[in-house]
């Protein structure tokens, strides 16, 4: 092989590195075209995003409109419901059904009755019932009484015995309360909310009322020192009492009525009746109290105590009332056969009167039509006093209750029969 040998050069001499020519670079950078920017929207088209602040406010509204109107309902349904509404259906649902007539009666003499519109009490010696117009006995309790008195309202009814200690409270379920009184009871009432008055005799005083609750919580007491009460009744929201009382002097009788408020021991009106007595207080009217004296009527407002008075130159025999007002009968003391009928509205104004010739045992009002029992007969009267329908009962009736139209339930000693007058 040939042999390669590296030459030796001079350092003087050495020949220089050819120069290399770089190629030209470019370092222009090509540009694009800038694309326009988009317009601006008008600033009427832009969308605002609401809060949930009205949404809240809206629901807010709506919950406190709706809580007023349950208020308003709530005072509405108290007015027209005293003693509640719960109450109030509750008898309603009692009443409901049927039974048949006739019906033995719980004891062996009829006391009294009253009528209810759809129902009726009836108090013997040994018994309360109520019995509703179709035939169904409602509930019947043995009070136990001597000398039983009944007193009632448009929910409740209350059985007391005069000189006794005890008072019993119904409603149309039975019996709901029982209360004992310190001493002897004159008198008692029960108004439309289920509270109750107890008038008795007192140690201090000659007599005392005492005013509870539905639940037996007492609200007032009154005394009266000098006169004796024989009547009270209670407003229907029982916020107020009227009583009668009366005293003897000279061989005189005096008598009072006076509305109290339980705020305060003054009463807020009284009227003042000299030579007679108070024979009762009825407070089957919402709006005020009819004051019973022998020969006048008087009924009193229980807002402003405006009264209407009616007189009759006969002796008042009896007061009924009804859904559709109270009916009176005046009859001469020497002869029952004469008799004066009045016949008022709700709020106390005379409607009408008439005549009738013959004995009244019981009367009862429905619309324009008055049903009277005598001794053997059952008949109608018009508005004229004409007998417009007659049947012959029997001996024994001592009570009538109207049941429908130109039908009555006739209350015996010991039965009640419904009775058809064709």
């Amino acid at each position: 092989m040939p042999d390669y040998k590296k030459k030796k050069h001079s350092k003087l001499f050495r020949p220089k590195p050819k120069k290399i020519k770089k190629s030209a670079q470019k370092f222009d950078i090509e540009m694009e075209a800038q694309k326009p920017r988009p317009k601006r929207q008008k600033p009427s088209s832009m969308k605002v995003v609401k809060g949930k602040k009205e949404e809240h406010l809206r629901r807010w509204k709506i919950t406190a409109i709706g809580v007023a109107l349950a208020l308003v309902l709530v005072v509405v349904l108290n007015l027209i419901f005293p003693a509640g509404l719960f109450q109030s259906v509750s008898n309603a649902v009692s009443i409901i059904g049927t039974g048949s007539f006739p019906i033995e009666t719980d004891g062996t003499q009829t006391i009294n009755t009253v009528s209810k519109g759809n129902y009726f009490y009836v108090l013997t010696n040994s018994h309360i019932s109520a019995i509703s117009n179709s035939g169904k006995k409602i509930f019947s309790f043995a009070h136990g009484f001597d000398n039983p008195v009944i007193k009632t309202s448009s929910d409740f009814s209350l059985v007391y015995e005069q000189g006794g200690k005890q008072v019993l409270i119904f409603d149309l379920k039975g019996l709901k309360r029982s209360a004992e009184a310190k001493k002897a009871i004159l008198t008692a009432a029960i108004s439309d909310s289920g509270a109750y008055a107890i008038a008795t005799r007192s140690e201090k005083y000659n007599s005392a009322v005492t005013v509870y609750s539905k639940k037996g919580k007492m609200l007032y007491e009154w005394y009266s020192a000098e006169d004796t009460v024989n009547n009270v009744v209670i407003s229907p929201r029982a916020n107020k009492i009227a009583v009668s009382t009366f005293n003897a002097s000279s061989g005189q009788f005096a008598s009072s009525v006076k509305v109290l408020s339980f705020k305060s021991p003054t009463p807020l009106f009284t009227y003042n009746i000299s030579g007679s007595l108070v024979y009762n207080l009825d407070n089957s009217s919402r709006s005020g109290f009819t004051i019973i004296e022998s020969n006048t009527l008087k009924f009193v407002k229980w807002s402003n105590y405006k009264t209407l008075e009616y007189t009759n130159e006969y002796n008042t025999s009896m007061l009924r009332t009804s859904k559709n007002g109270k009916i009176a009968v005046f009859n001469r003391e020497s002869d029952k056969t004469d008799n004066k009928i009045a016949v008022f509205a709700k709020n106390g104004k005379c409607k009408y009167e008439l005549q009738y010739k013959g004995i009244i045992s019981d009367i009862a009002l429905l619309g324009r039509h008055i049903y009277c029992i005598s001794d053997t007969d059952v008949f109608v009267l018009d508005t004229n006093g004409e007998v417009i329908n007659r049947m012959q009962y029997g001996f024994g009736a001592t009570r009538i209750s109207v049941t429908g139209n130109n039908t009555v339930a006739i209350i015996t000693d010991n039965k009640i029969e419904k009775q058809k007058l064709e």
